[in-house]
């Protein structure tokens, strides 16, 4: 039928939307796995801590703690703020990515006035809101995994473009229900149906395309985030030495 496969069409565009920033390369490579519980920042070796900064800002490698002087110690606290504000905006931005297909899909269920129809694919993109948040917060901590930007240009992009195959399929389905039930009951000839689709599509698109140009604005912002905090631990190993063996941003 030609106009589940516009509504299709149309769906299926606010997805890839989303996914142009989801899976936003930035030339800065993650050397190290971080986390951050609460005020402490720990980095990771192999799935072992070995760098902690506790919320009092003290530093301990392998269990040790730095003796850090006044110069040191500033310029630690100002780098380990910076990672606190920065990195969980990664996972900010997956939300807002969902937050797109959400967008869309209410306004294409309340066009047609059956919210029900569209249950199953609203669970789909519960589902992998549900999956994109475990990736950033699987223990219910911030984790910003190493080489976290090489995962998102594979294996996460394969990961979402499977999603998007599901919900595509899926939604083109609900289409078609709510279709027939405005056909049967008489509400719409075809010609006045065509020209809601013709409508729908050019509202829906440029809703799409304002969305995916906030987003892609706040996904530069990030990636000039990341380099940010890779030039000011490149500045913080000046005076601290003893964190280079720890780095985690390369450019």
């Amino acid at each position: 039928m030609k106009k589940s496969v516009l509504a299709f069409t149309v769906l299926a565009a606010s997805f890839s939307a989303v996914s142009t920033v989801q899976a936003k390369s930035c030339p800065v490579d993650v050397q190290h796995e971080v986390r951050i519980a609460g005020e402490q920042v720990s980095i990771y070796e192999s799935g072992q801590p070995k760098l902690l900064i506790d919320e009092n800002n003290n530093v301990f490698i392998n269990g040790k703690q730095l003796d850090l002087n006044t110069m040191q110690q500033n310029a630690l606290d100002a780098y380990t703020q910076s990672v606190k504000d920065n990195l969980p905006k990664m996972a900010d931005l997956a939300k807002d990515g969902v937050g797109v297909a959400n967008d869309v899909l209410d306004e294409v269920s309340a066009d047609f006035d059956s919210k029900e129809s569209f249950a199953k694919v609203q669970s789909l993109i519960d589902d992998y809101a549900a999956k994109a948040n475990d990736k950033f917060y699987p223990d219910g901590e911030f984790v910003m995994p190493e080489n976290l930007f090489d995962e998102m240009d594979t294996s996460w992009k394969g990961e979402f473009e499977q999603a998007l195959k599901h919900v595509s399929l899926e939604s083109a389905s609900a289409m078609f229900a709510a279709l027939s039930a405005e056909m049967k009951e008489g509400d719409l000839s075809f010609s006045e149906l065509q020209t809601k689709f013709s409508d729908l599509k050019a509202r829906l698109e440029e809703r799409i395309r304002s969305r995916s140009g906030e987003m892609a604005v706040k996904a530069n912002d990030l990636c000039d985030s990341m380099k940010g905090l890779a030039q000011e631990e490149q500045e913080v190993q000046k005076v601290i030495p003893e964190l280079k063996d720890y780095q985690v941003f390369e450019i």
